[in-house]
């Protein structure tokens, strides 16, 4: 066997390799998605029918299909790892349409160059579309080395079928399909230009499952909010400098294992949530948030003033106490303690502010509870914390209109 007929088993071989690993990567679910496997190995079943063949027009004609196919199946994949919409309707008509046109040039007028133009226009289009709607929402070097590897895939197929169509005589008989030059290109481009993609697409899953890891290491799954973790290496992320500036609001349910043992964990578990949503409302999304354990919330609001972290803190407090809880069960009010203070002039961490928010959050509790503590010494004196609350203890959500301070 020589060497120029070797080269022909290599694209069947190494694209089903690559298919049986996208399998396996996806059965440990670090491929997000089967149409990866599906979609090389279609590729490569359609290259093995030139070493294999059965007959020239059987070929021909399910090579198209497998191609397509495995359009399709890359466009699906690229969708879901870039969680972009899936189109699916209008793929599966192109995909309708293609296989009219396709059955009519191989079987009614037996055109190899109509069929190959034919497919290769039809395999950019599907797999084009795909890579336009997941550009923009590429997010790391892994992602962009794929689109940048499936862009070159895309040109090279176009370019080779210009080329052969227009510039190249062939012959247009299906038969000559296996000595033709549009068969040794091919081969000889997905051998070099070809395989790239599958290499970096196995990058890009690896670096999403990386990602993955790392935010579920570092979020809370109940409320989406980052956990200690995830807080402590998220807050030198956001702030750059090495002195940080800002506040910090620390808060819990008052009274919450009365709601556990009165309504049910999972009742607590949506009071818990809502309390998640709602801090996330009120502080923005640049404020670092997480769910510290059980119903107490650390926020650090970075280049907030302690006045500004203040009317935040009593925003969430009143919006929460003020909501009906009867589509989950609860027919009573549900209410916080808040405590808030400010980094020091020259921290460079945040943690003696969370003691200094902590103690006044206690010291809100302390004054009565539904009640937002502003610890106004940066020395963590604890008697300079204001206690300021509503005065709700027999109020309904329709009676919250007012307010009083205590000192503690």
């Amino acid at each position: 066997m020589d060497t120029s007929n070797l080269v022909v088993y290599l694209p069947p071989a190494m694209l089903g390799v690559v298919a049986v690993a996208f399998l396996l990567l996806w059965y440990l679910k670090i491929s997000t998605s089967w149409q990866w496997s599906a979609g090389f190995a279609q590729a490569g079943l359609g290259f093995a029918l030139v070493p294999f063949p059965v007959s020239p027009t059987f070929d021909i004609f399910v090579a198209g299909f497998l191609y397509i196919g495995a359009a399709y199946c890359y466009g699906s994949a690229i969708l879901i790892h870039f969680g972009a919409p899936m189109l699916r309707v209008a793929r599966r008509l192109f995909v309708g349409g293609y296989t009219v046109v396709h059955t009519i040039a191989v079987l009614v007028f037996e055109s190899l160059r109509a069929e190959l133009f034919l497919t290769d226009v039809a395999f950019a289009c599907l797999f084009g579309l795909a890579l336009f709607n997941a550009a923009t929402k590429v997010s790391s070097l892994a992602d962009r080395a794929m689109v940048v590897s499936g862009v070159l895939l895309l040109l090279d197929t176009l370019t080779r079928t210009v080329v052969f169509t227009f510039f190249i005589q062939t012959s247009d008989q299906i038969a000559d399909f296996a000595a033709s030059g549009y068969n040794l290109a091919v081969t000889v481009t997905t051998i070099t230009i070809g395989l790239s993609f599958p290499f970096t697409a196995l990058g890009a899953m690896a670096s999403a499952a990386i990602r993955r890891h790392r935010e579920a290491s570092e979020r809370d799954p109940l409320t989406g909010l980052f956990n200690r973790r995830g807080f402590e290496l998220a807050v030198p992320r956001m702030t750059k400098d090495a002195v940080r500036r800002g506040a910090v609001i620390v808060c819990d349910i008052d009274h919450f294992k009365q709601v556990n043992d009165g309504y049910g964990h999972a009742v607590g578990d949506s009071v818990i949530a809502e309390l998640a949503a709602e801090l996330q409302r009120h502080l923005g999304s640049r404020a670092v948030t997480a769910r510290f354990g059980g119903e107490e919330f650390v926020a650090f609001l970075p280049d907030v003033s302690l006045a500004e972290a203040s009317v935040m803190a009593h925003s969430v407090r009143i919006r929460f106490a003020g909501r009906d809880w009867r589509p989950h069960g609860i027919d009573r009010q549900i209410t916080v303690s808040v405590g808030v203070a400010s980094l020091a002039n020259g921290e460079v961490s945040e943690a003696a502010a969370i003691k200094r928010a902590d103690r006044a959050l206690y010291t809100a509790k302390a004054a009565g509870r539904n009640r937002v503590a502003v610890a106004r010494d940066e020395n963590d004196c604890m008697d300079a914390v204001e206690a300021v609350a509503l005065n709700t203890t027999h109020a309904t959500r329709d009676q919250i209109v007012g307010s009083r301070v205590s000192v503690a």
